[in-house]
């Protein structure tokens, strides 16, 4: 776990939702009327908009794949070391996105 002081850690991060109030037909025929997805973002998104990362996780895991959350510095995210500056996804370079899956019990 890297402390919050850790200069290699993204440091506090806050977790986001995004909202899709515009049906999803499934390839099954159903739909979802509407649905959220939970993610979180470490780096910027530079001005050329490629250097963009997705990170996907396992069944058990969740959006939260870096740093850590400022009410509870020991929740620290899954990831945490291999994302962040001078790390294999170096968020110095990358902008890197963790998201949930639809339909994830974590939002």
């Amino acid at each position: 776990m890297n402390a919050p002081h850790d200069p290699s850690s993204v440091g506090a991060v806050l977790a986001h939702k995004a909202h899709f109030g515009e049906p999803l037909q499934l390839k099954s025929g159903a739909e979802l009327p509407a649905y959220d997805i939970a993610f979180e973002t470490y780096g910027e998104l530079n001005a050329a908009r490629s250097n963009a990362v997705l990170v996907c996780h396992a069944l058990n895991a969740s959006h939260h794949v870096a740093g850590y959350y400022a009410e509870d510095a020991k929740n620290v995210g899954w990831w945490d070391n291999l994302v962040g500056p001078g790390k294999p996804l170096d968020t110095r370079r990358f902008f890197v996105v963790g998201s949930n899956y639809i339909g994830s019990c974590f939002g």
